[in-house]
């Protein structure tokens, strides 16, 4: 290990600390590059900034982690490299999302690239959708697959409306946050027309 190792290794170690002196020194050393990683993927100054931000948030947020004995480039790099891939996808579904919305609602028209993303996405709502409680999967299945209304489940279920309400807001929040928020309506928006 030689004189720089060891200066790298201690800066982990006060960023472990909590060290705000540390973690800007990390950011001075990195920030840089992963800018300009960032930019050759997303050919953006805005996003490629955004990104840098991104990544030191969760090296901040995952100090305790760190492993000073380990490689900090590399897993600096491994982060910045999930946030691009996120960050890709993310542009991919919204751009998926305006172009069919474009075509009136009549999917299968566009790419094969397209169609990948749509049931990406529904598979990922349908999980979730599984993963609820079974008197909540079954008012949000009713509400969003047949279109029920609140009172119209609160009848079928024989339950109270006010019950049924709650259970269609406690499902929207958990899908809420399970996928962030914009994902949440394009989602739900599939999920009518398929």
């Amino acid at each position: 290990m030689n004189e720089h190792d060891d200066i790298r290794k201690e800066l982990i170690l006060n960023l472990k600390k909590g060290e705000k002196g540390a973690f800007r020194e990390l950011f001075n050393l990195y920030g840089p590059r992963i800018y300009r990683f960032a930019l050759a993927y997303l050919k953006n100054k805005p996003d490629a900034e955004e990104l840098v931000q991104d990544v030191f948030l969760k090296i901040w947020e995952k100090r305790d982690h760190l492993d000073p004995s380990q490689n900090v480039k590399a897993y600096i790099y491994k982060i910045a490299v999930n946030c691009i891939y996120d960050y890709i996808r993310k542009k991919n579904l919204e751009k998926a999302f305006a172009d069919f919305s474009k075509q009136n609602f009549q999917p299968g028209s566009e790419s094969l690239w397209h169609e990948v993303i749509w049931n990406d996405m529904l598979s990922n709502l349908n999980i979730l959708v599984d993963k609820m409680p079974e008197q909540r999967r079954i008012i949000f299945l009713l509400r969003m697959e047949e279109g029920l209304t609140n009172q119209q489940i609160a009848d079928k279920l024989n339950l109270s409306k006010r019950t049924v309400e709650n259970q269609i807001f406690r499902a929207t929040r958990f899908l809420k946050e399970k996928l962030g928020s914009e994902t949440v309506f394009m989602l739900l928006f599939l999920f009518l027309y398929f």
